[in-house]
């Protein structure tokens, strides 16, 4: 709880300043994972911008939209954690100083990832499938892991923005994980799924309110 209200307070403090042009808004595809994701900007140019974004998984059990059907012997298995993002976003059509209404962008991002997880595991006392005995099993912890942006943003209004784009996370976590390490989900990144290339890619489509300057 510390990191959110730090969070919060870091955001506010930070968009107080008038000379920053600042929006904030909802990054709707982790709803899909039972995560709350707020998401905003801080810019002075056109080119460039700051973002920090904060969010919360609520006891998912997403595994992702690739579903390996292996048992690894894990049932049950949910996850929840608050993440925080800090990162930089480019804007190469606009190098200019004229900020365009549809521009596209690159960015790089950093992220803290707090995590929980909880399942049953599941042991057969004979190979012939006697009786099933589920035993609850955890593991918690933090990491910190870079991921890279890529999208388009639409100035819908004079405040209303949409972003749209991918996210791809690349994550450095201890070899805790319950079961199969791609069916586990991480708050901030995604699913590893079945694949390295395609796991830890999460979608970008936040729509934000930008605050007129002072």
């Amino acid at each position: 709880m510390r990191l959110i209200f730090f969070s919060i307070f870091f955001l506010t403090t930070t968009m107080a300043r008038a000379q920053w042009k600042t929006s904030l808004g909802v990054n709707i595809p982790p709803v899909i994972a039972k995560s709350v994701e707020i998401s905003s900007e801080l810019s002075r140019h056109p080119a460039y911008s700051l973002n920090f974004n904060i969010g919360h998984t609520f006891k998912t059990g997403h595994t992702g939209l690739i579903d390996r059907k292996v048992n690894d012997g894990i049932r049950e298995r949910r996850t929840s954690g608050t993440f925080v993002k800090a990162g930089v976003r480019l804007y190469p059509t606009s190098t200019s100083g004229k900020k365009k209404r549809n521009h596209f962008f690159v960015g790089a991002t950093l992220i803290l990832s707090q995590y929980k997880q909880t399942a049953l595991r599941q042991n057969l006392l004979n190979d012939t499938g006697g009786i099933d005995i589920r035993t609850p099993v955890s593991v918690k912890g933090t990491t910190l892991f870079p991921a890279a942006t890529i999208g388009f943003q639409h100035n819908l209004t004079k405040f209303l923005i949409l972003d749209w784009g991918v996210q791809k996370s690349f994550v450095f976590r201890e070899n805790n994980y319950l079961g199969l390490k791609d069916r586990n989900y991480q708050p901030g990144a995604g699913s590893a799924q079945s694949d390295p290339f395609i796991g830890y890619f999460q979608g970008i489509v936040a729509l934000k309110y930008q605050f007129a300057r002072r």
